[in-house]
């Protein structure tokens, strides 16, 4: 069975962060407090995946349909991080909603599941300095979009 991750954030992000872990064969549960949203982005991951493959760029030894297969999506959290190793954050670049979504996230969060923020702009100490788990967070920025720039700059707190 495949090790999951969770997503918590269905924007361009978001879903290319979940494209980029499923085209390695990891289950992903893709996370937003929209269900609409949720919806659509897993429609689009679909029609991306289909296209790359259509145009023989798809990533990984698997077929868009397995890819697809490995990607779901929910509206509740808990979902989303239940079983999960890693649970990449990828909310808006505005400090109040990371905040919210991290101290949400890590209310239901269980060890050792690894919490890691997209940001681009908040320091890793900042975003976790209040996080009873604060010492498996990380900041995974990548060059976007994820698929397909293969470069992400890792950042720790001092106390991770």
């Amino acid at each position: 069975m495949a090790e999951t991750i969770g997503i918590l954030g269905s924007g361009l992000i978001g879903r290319s962060w979940a494209m980029l872990f499923a085209s390695a064969g990891y289950k992903v549960k893709l996370f937003d407090i929209e269900p609409k949203q949720v919806q659509g982005a897993l429609k689009e991951i679909e029609s991306q995946l289909k296209e790359l493959e259509k145009t023989k760029l798809l990533r990984g030894k698997l077929s868009a349909a397995q890819q697809i297969a490995l990607i779901s999506g929910t509206s509740n959290l808990k979902d989303c991080v239940t079983g999960a190793f890693l649970v990449q954050e990828c909310t808006p670049e505005i400090l109040d909603i990371k905040m919210k979504a991290l101290r949400d996230l890590d209310a239901v969060v269980q060890a050792p599941t690894i919490i890691s923020s997209s940001t681009s702009t908040h320091m890793p100490s900042v975003l976790s300095k209040d996080l009873k788990n604060k010492e498996r967070f990380v900041v995974a920025h990548p060059v976007n979009p994820p698929y397909y720039v293969r470069l992400v700059e890792i950042v720790p707190a001092p106390y991770t």
